[in-house]
C-alpha cells in the first residue's frame, strides 16, 4: 500500500532515490542524491515540504510544495512531480497531486499553481494534468536569474 507523507529526516539512501527521480523528470538532472542542506532547509520550514509516496520502504515517488504569499491569497506552488518510472500508470501521480491539495488547503491556499517543463515526455504530462481536470494557462511567464 503507497503511503504519501511529508520527509522528515534526512536520510542518504532517500536522497539518492530522490536524485533518481529528478533524473527520470528530466535529462538536465544528473541523477546524483540531493543535496542535505536544501532537503534539510525545506523540511524545517513551515511553508515548503517534500511530499514522498512510499510503498513499505521503498520511495516510488515524490513532488516539491511551497506556500507563495501574495496581497490577496495564499497558492500552493507544485514542483517535481515524478513517480518512478517502473510505477507509473498505478495511480500514485494522482495520489501524489491530491496530496499536494490537501496539503495546500491546510496552509489556507485557493489555487495550486505550477509550470510543466518536462519536454522529454509533455504530452504523456499534459494528459495526467488534463486528466485530473487542469488546464494550462496563457500565463505570459517571465524569469531571470538572480546570480550576479
Amino acid at each position: 500500500m503507497i503511503e504519501i507523507g511529508p520527509m522528515t529526516e534526512y536520510d542518504g539512501a532517500v536522497a539518492e532515490k530522490l536524485g533518481i527521480l529528478r533524473r527520470q523528470l528530466s535529462t538536465k538532472y544528473d541523477g546524483s542524491p540531493l543535496d542535505r542542506e536544501r532537503l534539510e532547509e525545506i523540511m524545517l520550514s513551515p511553508y515548503h515540504d517534500i511530499l514522498l509516496a512510499v510503498d513499505g520502504d521503498v520511495v516510488v515517488g515524490m513532488v516539491v510544495v511551497s506556500v507563495v504569499m501574495m496581497t490577496t491569497r495564499k497558492n500552493v506552488y507544485m514542483e517535481d512531480l515524478v513517480v518512478d518510472e517502473s510505477r507509473r500508470g498505478q495511480g500514485i501521480g494522482g495520489d501524489l497531486l491530491e496530496a499536494v491539495k490537501k496539503w495546500g488547503r491546510a496552509k489556507g491556499c485557493q489555487r495550486l499553481e505550477f509550470t510543466s517543463t518536462s519536454r522529454e515526455n509533455k504530452e504523456n504530462a499534459i494528459k495526467f494534468y488534463e486528466a485530473h481536470g487542469i488546464f494550462l494557462r496563457d500565463t505570459g511567464q517571465y524569469r531571470s536569474e538572480l546570480a550576479e
